[in-house]
């Protein structure tokens, strides 16, 4: 029977030893660069490649965090930084940026690919997209429910190829959707994206309906008394979050969780099941001491169970305090006791023999899968004692020093002939290690792990020919992203009146309330989806995407925004031939990310050059993209588009700040338009919460506008060469600011005039991250 996976967290070697000893299946770790967990311990070179072959000796596995964004500059660092552990056994990468599954997949196939929470899979399609390009495993988004999950257990296993489903059961819970947060980075500086999130959602807040509280911290999550329900729906591996953690921490919460996962087994075999039924009738609780011991390891002030039974609720959210309890010293205490500073270590036979004038000779053995796995090491001739004879004690006092090793020795045998034998005790240690040796290597062979010793291919300035510069006649393009109808409106009557807007960004929203398109002149209307695409039963999600698409098949509509994987699988699936524009959120750092969607597509993309990279880094990706140039005449289309102005959407949250603080609409699903609410941090700067009752999501966008018209001369310079686009996103301005904000832009993108200056610098703005990209 394949049983489930318990995964636990090690931000070093003591966690790790503490995590396989209290009873994980495998561990998540990171190494020096390119893991979620900047500010861990994480593990050294020598340190990740000796945790490898103890993980194997002892049948266990090791996951390896990059799940990273990857910029363009550290590609070649990025291979060097990787290959080690691949060659060294590497179980597989969890991974976030489509560049680094690229190379992995291509360079290093052995080595399995997990796709990361932070790839924000919110659905069957997206699973079932990347698990045909080369993923064994997806990491759902938190957000989903458990039939959701199901969902894509099964949906997966329809298509022909089922795909492991790692889930969090316990630990810390993210406001945002992993993936799909920009809040520290806009604000500090440091990108969740580059493992340096600095938790702005655990800061207090102000709002009408709230003087200071805290409404984007949810509880941790618990979920030991719901092990029977997970299993049932076909999650193959239980993650518990926490690599910044104690190492008392991982051990204690995997310790409980081994308990409990064990007594579901016991349970089913004593029902007479051959596997997992989603009607077995088990029911697996924890004990009140079970919880005791969870309840001081660190955890919130409050525990809860994610949103695997609920979409949201403000009963999901800490608003007192957001603080950890702390730990409880005795608890702690008994842990280090039970589980840490001890390694596993597997029983062995020993059987040496020693006689004069023939070579020594070790035999150790031990039981893999059932079936004897044995060994023998031979020495340097036993020599005749010239003066003191070397005695059994003496023999078994050096043969019985397996010290740090793996193994201890449960039976043991020493036969020595004849009464006046000796052997330097500096050999007779050498042969013990040579048998050790021995025996790890013929274990690990037992346990199917090869040895890969190609070299990785290196990559140079002729590997890519990069995207060629644009004719010099090229024609500068804007396109516009609009939010509600007045917008709309006022985009359109702009866009009739001259011709300086190519493209026009409907939200798929105006299309769904029945709205009519104005008149728009010369500009292309393309439809931008919603920020999520899931498949709950409640929420027509799918459908609405039918409605986008009819648009456009009908010829009101060029083609569509698509804002994650779910949504651009799930309109490749049904034969969609249209343009695709890939929006900010599916991330293009580096030419491999690029490479990888004209992979995933099939078809020609457009894309949205990164929000977090600074200009100079932008300008990197176009160098290098050669595959570009394949895809399409740049004197006809732009490929890229680069964002000029707009409030960046920081957060992308299945909770509702106006259901935390007030109460419910009680219009979910509706086909209404959108609402905001404000939050005011410490310094005083308002965020519209705009939330979204349709698809019951909130979008939290930054207090001040991004906006470069400062800075155009230079844009220009840097990014026009290459045909670049410029973008203006309109969110939470109403008609008539952004007619004066459009009326400004087409100054100074198309005639590099400052005709309205003084309304653009009036507004509250900042540069974003032009000058500085995100760490």
């Amino acid at each position: 029977m394949q049983k489930v996976e318990l995964l636990a967290p090690a931000g070093n070697y003591e966690t790790m030893l503490g995590a396989f000893y209290a009873g994980a299946d495998a561990v998540y770790l990171g190494g020096q660069g390119f893991g979620a967990r900047a500010f861990a311990d994480n593990f050294t070179q020598e340190e990740l490649i000796s945790a490898i072959r103890y993980a194997h000796i002892h049948g266990k596995k090791i996951y390896l965090t990059v799940n990273t964004l990857l910029k363009e500059k550290e590609v070649f660092s990025f291979r060097e930084f990787f290959a080690p552990y691949a060659y060294a056994g590497l179980d597989a990468a969890i991974v976030q940026d489509l560049g680094i599954f690229k190379i992995i997949h291509e360079e290093f196939p052995w080595v399995e690919l997990h796709a990361s929470t932070q790839m924000t899979v919110t659905g069957p399609e997206s699973a079932r997209l990347l698990m045909d390009n080369g993923a064994s495993r997806v990491v759902p988004a938190r957000e989903l429910s458990l039939s959701e999950i199901r969902k894509i257990h099964d949906y997966c296993l329809e298509k022909g190829s089922g795909i492991e489903i790692e889930a969090f059961v316990h630990g810390a819970m993210c406001y945002s959707y992993s993936g799909a947060c920009l809040f520290s980075s806009m604000v500090g500086g440091r990108s969740g994206n580059r493992g340096k999130c600095a938790q702005p959602c655990r800061l207090p807040y102000k709002s009408a309906s709230c003087d200071e509280c805290y409404p984007l911290s949810l509880k941790d999550m618990c979920l030991v008394d719901r092990i029977s329900e997970l299993i049932e729906a076909g999650i193959d591996s239980f993650k518990i979050e926490g690599r910044m953690k104690k190492p008392e921490y991982a051990a204690g919460v995997t310790s409980v969780y081994r308990k409990l996962i064990d007594k579901y087994y016991d349970e089913l075999s004593k029902k007479g099941f051959a596997e997992p039924d989603r009607d077995t009738g088990i029911k697996i609780t924890s004990s009140k001491e079970d919880k005791a011991i969870l309840s001081h390891l660190y955890l919130r002030s409050e525990i809860g169970e994610g949103y695997y039974y609920r979409h949201n609720g403000k009963e999901m959210v800490t608003l007192g305090n957001p603080a950890y309890n702390g730990s409880d010293d005795n608890v702690t205490a008994n842990i280090r006791e039970k589980y840490l500073d001890k390694k596993l270590k597997m029983p062995v036979n020993l059987v040496c023999s020693l006689c004069a004038k023939e070579k020594a000779s070790l035999t150790l053995s031990t039981t893999i899968f059932g079936e004897k796995v044995s060994v023998t090491a031979v020495g340097s001739e036993v020599q005749l004692a010239q003066k003191r004879p070397m005695s059994e004690a003496d023999c078994e006092k050096q043969l019985r020093k397996f010290g740090d090793s793996d193994f201890y020795i449960e039976e043991f045998n020493l036969n020595i002939q004849g009464d006046n034998i000796f052997i330097p005790v500096k050999q007779l240690n050498e042969l013990r290690r040579d048998a050790i040796s021995l025996l790890e290597e013929a274990i690990l062979e037992k346990r199917g792990y090869i040895q890969h010793i190609d070299e990785p291919q290196s990559e140079n300035e002729d590997d890519h020919k990069g995207f060629l510069p644009s004719d010099p006649d090229f024609s500068k393009k804007m396109y516009v992203s609009v939010l509600n109808a007045d917008q709309l409106k006022k985009v359109c009557e702009r866009a009739l009146a001259n011709s300086c807007i190519s493209r026009i960004y409907v939200d798929s929203r105006i299309i769904l309330l029945g709205e009519d398109i104005p008149e728009h002149g010369e500009s292309d209307i393309f439809i931008a989806l919603p920020y999520v695409c899931r498949a709950e039963q409640s929420i027509s999600y799918y459908e609405d995407i039918d409605k986008a698409i009819e648009y456009i098949n009908k010829g009101i509509a060029k083609g569509v925004l698509v804002r994650n994987l779910e949504q651009l699988s799930y309109i490749l699936s049904i034969g969609y031939k249209g343009r695709i524009v890939a929006d900010y959120g599916l991330y293009v750092w580096n030419h491999h990310a690029l490479s990888m969607y004209e992979t995933l597509a099939f078809n020609e993309m457009e894309f949205n050059l990164p929000l977090e990279l600074n200009l100079h880094e932008q300008e990197d990706i176009l160098k290098n993209c050669d595959f570009v140039n394949a895809l399409g005449s740049i004197k006809d289309e732009s490929l890229f588009a680069y964002q000029i102005y707009g409030k960046v959407p920081m957060m992308i949250s299945a909770n509702c700040v106006r259901n935390t603080l007030k109460e419910c609409s009680g219009l979910r699903g509706s086909i209404t338009d959108y609402s905001k609410v404000s939050l005011i941090d410490r310094t005083g700067r308002t965020m519209p919460v705009v939330y979204d009752c349709r698809y019951c999501n909130n979008v939290i966008y930054n207090s001040a506008s991004t906006s470069l018209f400062k800075k155009m001369d230079k844009i220009d310079r840097t990014l026009g060469k290459y045909g670049v686009a410029y973008r203006l996103d309109f969110t939470t301005e109403n008609g008539d600011e952004t007619l004066e904000i459009l009326k400004a832009y087409e100054g100074l993108v198309f005639d590099g005039e400052m005709k309205n200056s003084q309304f653009l610098s009036e507004m509250d703005y900042t540069a974003g991250h032009f000058e500085k990209s995100a760490t």
